[in-house]
């Protein structure tokens, strides 16, 4: 005793590292299922409901009567459709139904139907004065008068046909304003379209004068424009602007010259190249023939043949003649295009003229030069091959002749392009100020025809108005159209309904509790291990003048007192989870049963687990932690015995504060009594020692503590024990509690085994939480016990549970036991268990 005084505290937490079972962040599900809140919270969605379809139903009693009165009128136009220029479609005359209602409720329409003598018996009803009656009358008329039409395509109608209604709560009073407001209308568009003809004629005739001297002024200015503006004119009046139009001709004629010198270069190279790698210039004269595409003599033919060219001008002029077939095409397109007189011929002409003449010279030099230089070599063109080698250099010759006079071409066209778009540039100007011009002069000719298309067709309109309004039928006898019980009720009902709704909501998001085992597994990151149905505590049913060995514990305890009922199978099915827990840990498994909040029934349902864990053959201490209030301690009745506290103070041995049970396995260590530090007294190193002391003697230490949120002392014995299992009861703010007491655990490293749902089926119907378990198929439980009256049926055979391997069997005849013979090597001391399912609870 004294050494367990004396013993150096040892860390509890090395049994618990910081890893224990390490839970991700809890995710909280703010989701509402509505239709289920919207049953759950019934009442408060039924109770405004009804409150209000009452006041609606009441609202409708007092309401006064409204009556209507109808006429239909029907609004024609003589004005002929119209085809709209954009989309196509015929526009009817008629006005659009926007029109007739504004013009309806108008204040020159009001004072007309308010003077009218249907309306006059009336007056009184909207003031004393006349000038408060017709300011009262327009402001009201605003309410009461209606205006439906029957059809709604008016886009190409001709005529209109509506219905116009007046809502009074005097019968005659409707009657009375319909006449007047239909003959107002109809004196109205009389009235208004009775001058419209002469009117339209005379602001068109005045637009016509005012824009007729205005198009002649821009006619001249044109004219004189033309007259003085540098540009050309086609046949059509398009300006034309003649250096844009030379320059259009050069850019072509230089890349047709930029052809040819490409071409010629080509030629030009290959000639160069033949010529120097070919040692027999007759055989780079044969080849030239063929890059040139040419006629190539003999040297001596060729000799014949040029003495016979040579100084013939005829010839010459015939190739002259064809340099100058691409020009004189080009001439005589401009001709036909813009005439001869066009400054792009005269250019043409001009450049025919000076190219004939430059040409006409070159022709002659050259074949005087010619005739010259065959003269001088004549003895030297005796040999062949000589021949054939001055040919192959003339010929390279003519062909950079022809490569640098198209040269000299490009560049002196390069030049004139540059004048010719500084002068294009220049006019541009011009071009501008005709185009601008020309549209001004389009755009109020056009003005001008529309004006006059539209005086003719003023013109052949009658005189008379071009909307009408006539009045088709008479007004109706006044009729009821409100209140409507249907139209007040429902609205109070769905007013209602919208409320209880948002009532509903309300509770639902403020109820904070759990629905399901899905969202506690999801909120708090640990199993749900069972659910105990609700229970009442009775005693153990005993034969007349047998002793029940169980009378002194607390009916609470239903695995003893009601071994087959379904909430003793809640608590086996509690007791599995804790074996699986366990594994094939040699020592004793320190488990604590401990709440968020009191009332949740964690002592009740740690003394059933101890009772259940006994049951099953292992050893088992409950020890009383709750220094506060000890109700493990009463269920077993032991609140005048030695307990946890003695042994703390080292008062007695923990052998002699571990009192046995009626059950052979389960030992009871009460609280003793009761200290006035408690949360000291477990956090005494003691403790710790004690526990380590006990795991070598049980298989299993349970530990009820108090609730978590309530004291700290729970947070001490968490640190201690193997596992924790939180015992909870669904209720209202269940959520945040629950929440809270797993990070308390979690934040002094306790190995959470998981959750025991405490009252579930009565949990189901208050706060809507729905779980499962063997209480749900009660029907076919009681089945499935129906051939046993009890624990043990009479004649049955009970399993005796004991230390040792070897297994006894005892048959009950008439509530008896008659012992047998043990099968194996000694006879135990044996606790008959019922071998049945059930379900286990937790008050």
């Amino acid at each position: 005793m004294n050494m367990i005084a004396e013993s150096s505290p040892s860390n509890s937490l090395a049994r618990h590292p910081a890893s224990n079972r390490e839970r991700s962040a809890i995710v909280e599900d703010t989701g509402i299922n509505l239709l289920a809140a919207l049953w759950r919270y019934r009442w408060a969605v039924l109770l405004p409901t009804l409150i209000l379809a009452a006041v609606g139903f009441g609202f409708y009693v007092t309401m006064q009567e409204t009556y209507r009165s109808t006429t239909r009128l029907m609004v024609e136009s003589d004005r002929p459709a119209l085809m709209n220029s954009q989309s196509g479609e015929l526009i009817g005359g008629v006005p659009d139904i926007e029109i007739l209602q504004a013009e309806l409720f108008s204040d020159d329409l009001a004072k007309m139907a308010f003077a009218n003598t249907n309306l006059q018996p009336f007056h009184r009803l909207y003031g004393e004065t006349p000038g408060e009656q017709l300011e009262q009358f327009i402001s009201d008329a605003q309410d009461q008068l209606i205006l439906e039409p029957e059809v709604t395509d008016l886009l190409s109608a001709q005529s209109l046909v509506t219905l116009l209604h007046f809502d009074s709560s005097d019968k005659e009073h409707c009657v009375a304003a319909v006449n007047a407001y239909s003959e107002a209308l109809q004196n109205y568009y009389n009235e208004k379209h009775k001058s419209s003809r002469n009117e339209v004629i005379r602001y068109i005739d005045v637009m016509i004068k005012q824009l007729s001297p205005k198009i002649t002024d821009l006619e001249r200015r044109l004219t004189e424009f033309k007259l003085d503006a540098p540009l050309d004119w086609d046949d059509e009046g398009k300006a034309i602007n003649p250096h844009r139009m030379q320059q259009q001709y050069l850019m072509k004629r230089r890349n047709e010259l930029l052809e040819s010198l490409s071409e010629n270069n080509a030629i030009l190279t290959s000639m160069t190249d033949i010529a120097e790698q070919t040692k027999d210039p007759r055989v780079a004269l044969n080849v030239f023939a063929q890059v040139l595409g040419v006629r190539v003599f003999a040297p001596t033919q060729a000799s014949q043949v040029n003495q016979a060219l040579d100084g013939d001008e005829e010839l010459a002029s015939i190739d002259l003649e064809k340099k100058l077939v691409p020009l004189l095409i080009e001439r005589d397109k401009n001709a036909r295009e813009y005439g001869i007189n066009h400054p792009s011929v005269k250019i043409y002409d001009s450049q025919i003229a000076t190219m004939k003449s430059e040409l006409s010279r070159l022709v002659r030099s050259e074949a005087a030069r010619i005739t010259q230089l065959r003269e001088e070599s004549s003895a030297a063109f005796d040999d062949p091959i000589q021949q054939a080698s001055e040919t192959v250099i003339a010929l390279l010759t003519s062909t950079r002749s022809d490569v640098k006079s198209i040269t000299q071409q490009i560049a002196d066209l390069e030049d004139q392009l540059a004048t010719e778009k500084r002068e294009a540039v220049k006019l541009a100007r011009y071009e501008q100020e005709h185009e601008q011009m020309v549209r001004e002069l389009d755009q109020n000719r056009t003005l001008m025809q529309e004006l006059k298309e539209t005086i003719a067709r003023a013109s052949l309109t009658e005189e008379e108005s071009v909307t009408r309004v006539i009045e088709l039928t008479k007004p109706t006898p006044a009729y009821i159209v409100g209140p409507v019980l249907l139209q007040t009720v429902g609205a109070g009902t769905l007013l209602g309904l919208l409320l209880g709704s948002g009532l509903a909501l309300l509770l639902e998001k403020n109820a904070n509790t759990f629905r399901d085992q899905e969202e506690i597994t999801a909120m708090l990151g640990v199993p749900v291990l069972s659910h105990i149905p609700f229970f009442r505590g009775k005693s153990r049913k005993t034969k007349k003048g047998e002793l029940d060995p169980y009378q002194d514990l607390s009916n609470d305890m239903i695995v003893v007192h009601q071994p087959s009922s379904m909430v003793s199978e809640a608590i086996r099915s509690f007791r599995t989870a804790v074996f699986f827990d366990a594994g094939n840990e040699s020592r004793g498994r320190v488990i604590q049963i401990t709440s968020p909040l009191p009332g949740d029934g964690k002592s009740t349902i740690a003394s059933n687990l101890a009772c259940s864990i006994a049951q099953s053959g292992k050893r088992v201490l409950a020890i009383d932690c709750d220094l506060r209030r000890p109700q493990l301690t009463d269920n077993f009745n032991s609140a005048d015995k030695l307990g946890l506290t003695n042994v703390l103070n080292g008062e007695c041995d923990p052998a002699d504060a571990a009192h046995p049970t009626p059950l052979p396995k389960l030992y009871v260590m009460p609280c003793g009594p009761i200290p006035n530090n408690p949360a000291e007294a477990l956090s005494l190193p003691v403790m710790n020692e004690l526990l380590d002391l006990l795991r070598e003697q049980y298989d299993y230490i349970i530990l009820d503590t108090p609730p978590l949120l309530v004291v700290t002392d729970p947070s001490i014995a968490a640190s201690m024990a193997d596992t924790v299992v939180l015992t909870l009861r669904v209720r209202r703010r269940s959520k945040p509690n629950a929440k809270e007491a797993v990070n308390i655990l979690s934040a002094v490293g306790a190995n959470i085994l998981g959750v025991v749902i405490n009252n579930s089926d009565e949990t189901g119907q208050s706060d809507g939480y729905r779980g499962y378990g063997y209480y749900r198929h009660g029907k076919y439980a009681s089945r499935y016990y129906s051939r046993g009256s009890g624990p043990v049926a009479n004649g049955r055979t009970s399993v005796a549970v004991s230390d040792g391997p070897s297994l006894r069997r005892s048959t009950v005849v008439s509530g008896k036991a008659v012992s047998s013979k043990p099968i194996g090597k000694a006879a135990p001391a044996s606790l008959e268990v019922a071998g049945s399912s059930g379900d286990s609870a937790d008050n």
